[in-house]
């Protein structure tokens, strides 16, 4: 288990419990958004349903995420468990476009283990838009590297895909039972065509070396001038391996070396005044509370496609630093000149955006609104930590070398300075997910979807097994927010998991995968979509560049992603799992869902989305029957009234256009429950 996130535990469980014992309190001085009173109205509805059908009793007894058949989708390899693909703000998947090249850097196949282990990184590529994939190409043959992160550097006017490099980070283990096991970290390189391979490792304690924890290196990115970037945390080692301080965060670069064929290694130290070093980090989870500044999260860097703009952000409570801004203030430093000289930039009351706000709930002790950034671990009281909804943030740079900051915001339970306890939220409230950006010396905000479901679920010890040989819960399924850009920077992308399915209220059991286009250039925002109706997107990894086709009305933005699913025949003792190539994620040059509209599918029926969406006076959708059915259609509001009704008929075998007339609604969400015989599906519409 990750150490960095032991502390992080701490403060979800508490979290969670706290606002249990003063929900009632919280709620009566509260003024709820019309959003947040949708999602819970219509969320409570859902789950009475499901109650009153016998669905709620069977679920302890079934696995929704278990695999019986290989998805109809193009395999890329192969590892041994899941674990190499749990945190998303590990790089795995990454593309190229000068040279049509997209990669997995995953832990090595599993039909390979015999040769270097469950731990060597693989490169997995595809030159023809993921039809097929390569898995030949070995970039660290050691069985205890785990966590893999892939960066693809393209030398100046190269378009032969085999003359592109693969570097890779990652963390490397001695399996230690006492003290911590992350002892190493692993640098290194490939060309894609399996030449000039290159592995460093640099041991804790080193001379020259920063002390990491290893576990968490993440955030790998490349730029044109030969530059890869990736970061962790640096802290105090005692010689037993137990971390005692948090000494900041540590940035490693790469410096591409012509003559070598291969990269220098350098690391940089960020710890910022305003965060004083976390004695007792294991020990003292008070100290997360007003008695000191503390980090929060995993730090995060991004960088610009010319390697001149960087940035590294530290999330950290600051309301004992003399702020009182937020429980997890972002503190951001920035390079101009390629990390020759960095400045932090000043700290900023995001409390003061009022496109942060508008939705949120004012703090129980005072009228304040404070906006969280939902970044640290959700875990509710009696459950185990779990990795895989821990760190739920991305980061891109634009074409004006401005940061966009992507996560979801919560509202803050309490503000004031001598609250004590500041990083709470209110209970079952789900994230706004915003696009948090930099402009100028100040930020702005911009809103983007709300959550259908907030990750506080963790699956059971049977569930996880099916992913990893690991007899206790270890396995949740987070929000996945991950961001990517063009080549250019003129157009960024966020991509995230939900649950349309509902099978348990603030869950990620069956993931469905969304996402958002937004043109930097005209400052456009498209409406954001959902690409996949299955259920059955587990761990998804989303490329930080997307791959540009066609030019003018016929351009095309294709995000390419990897998703993962639970071999059911391992072939080395332990849980292995299968990734495969989604290739759906696609947006036209109007920022719009370039391929056809996700089908729900039920038994006896499916149904398309609602078109136009969002829509003024008239929308439509198609239901397409197996046989002669009972069908109606009801309309919900944001409040979770009954505002139209189709009322029941019997309807033929085949396709039929239904209509639903909005004129004169008010504008805001919507849900349609097109009801067949005693099956249900509810879909989310908006008026404008």
């Amino acid at each position: 288990m990750k150490k960095t996130l032991l502390l992080l535990l701490s403060v979800g469980v508490w979290s969670a419990s706290e606002a249990q014992s003063s929900a009632t309190v919280k709620l009566k001085t509260a003024t709820a958004s019309p959003f947040k009173i949708a999602q819970e109205r219509f969320k409570a509805h859902m789950a009475a349903e499901k109650t009153a059908a016998g669905q709620s009793a069977n679920q302890s007894t079934k696995h929704p995420h278990k695999i019986t058949a290989a998805p109809a989708l193009p395999p890329l390899g192969s590892s041994a468990n899941v674990n190499g693909v749990r945190d998303a703000t590990t790089t795995a998947t990454t593309a190229n476009q000068a040279c049509d090249l997209i990669v997995m850097t995953h832990r090595e196949d599993n039909s390979k283990v015999g040769t270097c282990g469950t731990g060597a990184y693989e490169a997995a590529y595809s030159t023809n838009n993921g039809a097929t994939w390569d898995t030949s190409v070995v970039i660290s043959c050691n069985q205890s590297s785990r966590y893999p992160n892939g960066a693809l550097y393209n030398p100046t006017g190269n378009t032969n895909p085999m003359n592109v490099y693969d570097a890779m980070a990652g963390p490397w283990t001695n399996s230690a039972t006492t003290g911590d096991s992350w002892v190493e970290s692993v640098y290194g390189s490939v060309t894609i065509g399996d030449a000039n391979a290159h592995e460093m490792y640099w041991a804790n304690g080193t001379p020259g070396v920063l002390v990491q924890n290893t576990g968490d290196l993440s955030f790998m990115s490349s730029s044109d001038n030969g530059a890869v970037h990736v970061i962790g945390e640096g802290f105090d080692v005692t010689t037993a391996g137990a971390y005692t301080r948090w000494l900041g965060a540590v940035l490693t670069t790469g410096q591409f070396d012509a003559a070598a064929d291969s990269f220098v290694w350098t690391q940089t130290k960020f710890w910022p005044h305003l965060v004083p070093s976390v004695k007792n980090w294991t020990s003292n989870a008070g100290l997360i509370w007003d008695s000191s500044a503390a980090p929060l999260a995993q730090p995060g860097t991004a960088w610009s496609q010319d390697g001149q703009t960087g940035y590294v952000v530290i999330f950290a409570n600051l309301d004992s630093a003399g702020y009182n801004y937020a429980s997890d203030q972002p503190i951001v430093y920035k390079t101009t000149n390629a990390g020759a000289t960095w400045t932090m930039m000043p700290p900023f009351n995001f409390g003061t955006l009022p496109s942060l706000t508008t939705y949120l709930y004012a703090s129980s002790d005072s009228a304040v609104k404070t906006p969280l950034f939902y970044t640290f671990v959700v875990s509710l009281t009696g459950q185990s930590y779990a990795q895989g909804a821990e760190n739920d943030y991305d980061m891109t740079v634009d074409m004006n070398g401005n940061l966009h900051i992507f996560s979801a915001i919560l509202s803050s339970a309490y503000s004031r300075a001598d609250s004590g306890y500041t990083l709470s939220w209110y209970l079952q409230q789900h994230g706004y997910i915003y696009d948090v950006a930099t402009s100028g010396t100040g930020w702005t905000a911009r809103y983007i979807d709300s959550m259908q479901n907030f990750p506080t679920h963790v699956v059971t010890a049977a569930e996880s097994s099916d992913w990893d040989n690991v007899t206790a819960s270890s396995v949740a399924f987070g929000n996945r927010l991950q961001a990517s850009r063009t080549y250019d920077g003129t157009h960024i992308f966020v991509t995230w998991s939900d649950d349309v399915l509902q099978v348990q209220p603030d869950s990620i059991i069956n993931p469905d995968l969304f996402g958002e286009a937004y043109d930097v250039s005209t400052s456009t925002a498209g409406t954001p979509f959902q690409f996949t109706n299955t259920g059955i997107n587990y761990y998804a990894c989303v490329s930080d560049i997307a791959v540009v086709s066609g030019s003018g009305p016929s351009t095309t933005y294709t995000i390419p992603t990897t998703i993962t699913y639970p071999q059911q025949v391992p072939s080395d003792g332990s849980e292995a799992v299968n990734y495969y190539y989604l290739g759906t994620i696609i947006y036209n040059d109007t920022l719009g869902m370039a391929t056809g509209m996700p089908v729900v599918t039920k038994p006896g029926f499916s149904i398309t989305p609602n078109y136009p969406n969002p829509f003024s006076n008239i929308t439509n959708f198609n239901i397409t029957l197996s046989k002669e059915s009972e069908v109606s259609v009801d309309v919900f509001n944001l409040l979770g009234e009954k505002v139209s009704t189709i009322g029941s008929q019997k309807m033929s075998s085949g396709t039929h256009q239904m209509t639903i007339n909005g004129n004169g609604w008010n504008t805001g969400v919507y849900f349609y429950k097109v009801t067949v015989d005693n099956e249900s599906v509810t879909q989310k519409m908006m008026v404008k």
